[in-house]
């Protein structure tokens, strides 16, 4: 907020009645005419001291006032009787080095002296950026001129809203204000709310305003104020139940009538939906795949109608769920709620280890593991029909996985390669990755086209787009690694099939890692669901581990219908 402080006189009454967005900082000079004013006949000299606090000024100091770097400059108008007076508007500059100007630890003084004639007046102030843009309404201040005093206008400026921003504050929730927020999970998750000026800069510390936020909309939905540790921190605590729905108003709130200035936006809305995951289990030995809701540690519903040796779990955008079975040479397809008779694909299988679908076009591929046979078939919807075949660079082929411009890459454990195949898919591959790779028994690509490798013989390596240069290579405990995730922040969780452990790596993944071992025995699969919390399939334990950030605690132990897991999936 910028307001105005006026001092007064013995003989000048000055009343205050508005506020301004602008800012301290450098940049930009302004041009000359800013220092000079106009003259008037029967004129008495009448002086602005501007004080534009520093961004350094602390909450000890006396009327602390953080404020935008946008402003540079102050247009001023003058109006007597509603007539504007000849000569303005003018400008002041309000950088240190402008002219009029002085700059102190604290602030800096920036004095403009006009001479006007005895009168009541009102002044009009635009702060203004080194564009001369206005940054917020334009606010006025009525003052009379008195002979023989010393009319002395003293204004302190901080800021006002020209808009409320609203962005997730953990990646537990996923959107934007304008589009909607997605909640993932059942635990509270906050929202950061900032103010910016009309630049889109951010006002903050202690001159900015305080929030609140409550729904207007939504059963069960609740919003924790922030803290003073957290000042822009609003909590928003959902009902647990999946699907469900709000609108929350957010409020920008003033000690003074700031909100009530042309130019001031002190509300928003904004909607959130909860999400809370449904987690897929595939069990080897029982044969079936157990479906849990949260908190996941109940009686699952088990879907075994089809399923024999099921290896790996996908969905398509519509919520079909695919399950290949690998000793079979089958993959089932189940519609909600996935218990009745499956689509059952088999049409060119050799041992389905593992499956992908193409986020466009939806085709499945399913990588044929068995020694000899070579190839990845490919199906269209609604694929029963007879398959694509791709055979070109593959040599048993291990893992797939599609990038979001429908390329498809294939870990090929007995070739020591990965193969990369552009749409249609059909031709030899686009490029063909060597150089590290060494068993590859996992793949995975990050939200920037990254390519992870999980070598059974070699550690992980990872390569950038284009995939032809050298990757970089972690081998710093990883043992035997088998599976591979990464979440949204970028942070590979690899499965070490080896050691029984699951290793965190942050970005760039060169620095030390995190090791997570309670729980954890020989994992075959790795996964994260939308809160960023980690769930490990434990083979030879019968058991999947889930853990919370950052993943050293106790876990959460699921047990009940968990038989040799060899697959984890949670509904998108």
């Amino acid at each position: 907020m910028m307001h105005t402080r006026t001092t007064l006189s013995a003989f000048i009454a000055v009343a205050v009645c508005g506020a301004l967005l602008v800012g301290c900082g450098g940049g930009s000079s302004v041009p000359a005419t800013g220092s000079k004013a106009p003259q008037q006949a029967g004129r008495v000299p009448v002086t602005f001291r501007i004080d534009v606090p520093s961004q350094a000024t602390t909450s000890k100091t006396r009327s602390p006032r953080y404020i935008s770097p946008a402003t540079t400059q102050l247009a001023i108008n003058i109006e007597q009787d509603e007539t504007e007076v000849n000569g303005y508007p003018i400008t002041v500059g309000l950088t240190p080095t402008s002219g009029g100007c002085t700059s102190s630890l604290a602030s800096t003084y920036c004095q403009l002296t006009v001479t006007l004639v005895v009168g009541n007046y009102t002044a009009t102030l635009t702060a203004q950026d080194a564009n001369g843009n206005a940054l917020s309404g334009a606010q006025s201040i009525a003052f009379a001129v008195a002979n023989n005093a010393t009319n002395v206008i003293a204004i302190v400026l901080s800021g006002i809203p020209h808009s409320l921003q609203i962005a997730s504050g953990s990646y537990g929730v996923v959107g934007s204000a304008s589009a909607g927020f997605t909640l993932y999970g059942a635990a509270p998750q906050p929202v950061i709310v900032t103010a910016l000026d009309a630049d889109g800069n951010t006002i903050v510390g202690p001159g900015s305003p305080t929030y609140s936020a409550s729904p207007v909309s939504g059963s069960g939905w609740g919003a924790v104020a922030p803290t003073s540790t957290a000042p822009n921190t609003i909590v928003i605590d959902p009902p647990g139940t999946n699907g469900s729905g709000a609108t929350f108003v957010v409020t920008a709130s003033y000690p003074d009538s700031t909100c009530s200035f042309s130019g001031a936006v002190c509300r928003a809305t904004f909607t959130m939906k909860s999400d809370v995951q449904t987690l897929f289990v595939a069990n080897s030995d029982a044969p079936s795949v157990t479906e849990y809701t949260a908190p996941y540690t109940g009686t699952p519903t088990t879907i075994s109608n089809g399923v024999t040796f099921p290896s790996a779990l996908v969905f398509d955008r519509l919520g079909n769920l695919f399950v290949a079975n690998s000793d079979s040479n089958t993959v089932g397809e189940y519609a909600p709620p996935y218990t009745g008779t499956p689509t059952i694909i088999s049409s060119g299988m050799d041992d389905a280890l593992t499956i992908a679908l193409n986020g466009a076009a939806e085709d499945l591929f399913v990588a044929n593991a068995h020694v000899g046979t070579n190839t990845v078939t490919e199906y269209a919807p609604p694929y029963t029909g007879a398959p694509t075949t791709l055979t070109s660079g593959l040599d048993q082929p291990f893992a797939l996985t599609v990038d979001s411009a429908g390329d498809l890459f294939v870990a090929n454990f007995r070739g020591n390669t990965v193969t990369e195949y552009a749409p249609p898919y059909t031709g030899a591959p686009t490029t063909t990755i060597s150089l590290g790779v060494n068993q590859p028994y996992a793949l995975a690509i990050d939200g920037v086209g990254n390519l992870f490798v999980a070598n059974f013989a070699a550690g992980i390596t990872i390569y950038a787009p284009p995939y032809t240069g050298s990757p970089t290579t972690i081998t710093s405990g990883v043992s035997g690694p088998i599976a591979l995730v990464v979440d949204g922040a970028g942070n590979l969780f690899v499965g070490n099939y080896g050691n029984s452990t699951v290793t965190q790596y942050a970005r760039p993944y060169s620095g030390a890692h995190v090791t997570v071992s309670n729980g954890v025995n020989q994992p075959y699969a790795v996964a994260v669901d939308g809160a960023d919390n980690l769930y490990v399939a434990n083979f030879m334990a019968n058991t999947v581990t889930a853990y919370a950030p950052p993943y050293v605690g106790t876990p959460i132990t699921i047990s009940t219908g968990v038989v040799r897991p060899t697959a984890l999936l949670f509904t998108p």
